[in-house]
């Protein structure tokens, strides 16, 4: 049979996964509704479906690798804070392996997205990494020589929670002005909804049907058609991501930078931004071009990452 392992993606309104063969093939895909008040149960729950149908695949799964928003302690593979969701047992690798017998990793969700995009995805064989995922929120990943960064207590990394303007926006993480509320898809559509209540002619709001409908999807979707409004949006907060950019170039000097999430499809209006932010700032200080890469691993980056990782530290 097959090298296989289950890979899992826990996210706030979904929980995915699938078998995945060593070469990083997904064989087997499922994927449920997120419950947010038993995180545990779910995960449980898509890894007992998958395991029963593995024969449909000829694959006998070997290893369980789990990504799960928040901070894990990665040693004992428990999650010690989660913003979005409840753990009914936050000892998710014990749970796990109690349920199955299998070996067990579980790490956050963007750790496993960036070792994903390592082993099989635009940075493979690259020992300087870092992931962004650019959706609701911004998620990080970081791997330094070849290892990935999760800091002493399992909360390292978490670029989304650099400040860059102390006086601005309110963060739910409890700070202020963190880049997060600047270039993410929840900032794009607050500052969307914003403009559009001051430019009632603008082409969002008759795309996503009133003010208060309007995400950055749609802010992404009338700036390629050239609105004015949508286009200085999505410039702004391009040239906040080129910021960020910056100062993770200043602070890790990585090979590559991927970026992933829904946020970066949404065009050169923002990325062209980003990457012409980047150059001016990296190019102010004589540094070598930083190669900026878009996800080869699509939607199923958490899920392949999860299981790449399992497979790197399981056995």
């Amino acid at each position: 049979m097959t090298h296989t392992a289950i890979g899992v993606d826990v996210g706030g309104t979904a929980t995915k996964a699938a078998i995945v063969a060593g070469s990083g093939e997904v064989l087997l895909r499922v994927e449920r509704r997120t419950d947010k008040s038993a995180g545990t149960k779910g995960i449980i729950g898509v890894i007992d479906e998958l395991i029963g149908r593995a024969s449909e695949v000829s694959a006998a799964p070997s290893v369980v690798g789990v990504g799960v928003a928040g901070f894990i302690d990665a040693t004992t593979g428990s999650v010690t804070f989660a913003p979005n969701l409840s753990y009914d047992d936050p000892h998710v690798a014990e749970a796990v392996r109690s349920r199955t017998g299998l070996p067990v990793i579980v790490d956050n969700d963007a750790n496993a997205a960036v070792w994903g995009e390592r082993t099989f995805g635009a940075a493979r064989g690259l020992d300087h990494v870092v992931l962004l995922t650019l959706g609701t929120g911004i998620g990080s990943g970081f791997i330094s020589d070849g290892r990935l960064v999760r800091g002493s207590t399992g909360a390292g990394a978490e670029f989304g929670h650099t400040v860059v303007d102390p006086k601005g926006p309110e963060c739910p993480c409890g700070l202020r002005g963190c880049i997060e509320q600047f270039a993410s898809g929840g900032a794009i559509g607050r500052a969307a909804r914003r403009a559009a209540e001051d430019n009632p002619t603008s082409t969002m709001i008759a795309m996503a049907g009133s003010v208060d409908a309007i995400t950055a999807e749609h802010a992404a979707k009338a700036a390629r058609e050239y609105d004015e409004i949508a286009l200085e949006i999505m410039h702004e907060a391009g040239r906040w991501l080129g910021i960020a950019l910056s100062n993770i170039a200043n602070l890790f000097d990585p090979q590559t930078i991927v970026l992933g999430g829904s946020v970066a499809k949404a065009g050169e209006t923002f990325l062209g931004m980003a990457r012409d932010t980047l150059v001016a700032m990296t190019g102010a200080q004589r540094r070598r071009p930083l190669r900026l890469d878009v996800t080869e691993l699509g939607r199923d980056v958490g899920i392949i990452g999860a299981a790449a990782l399992a497979f790197h530290e399981a056995h």
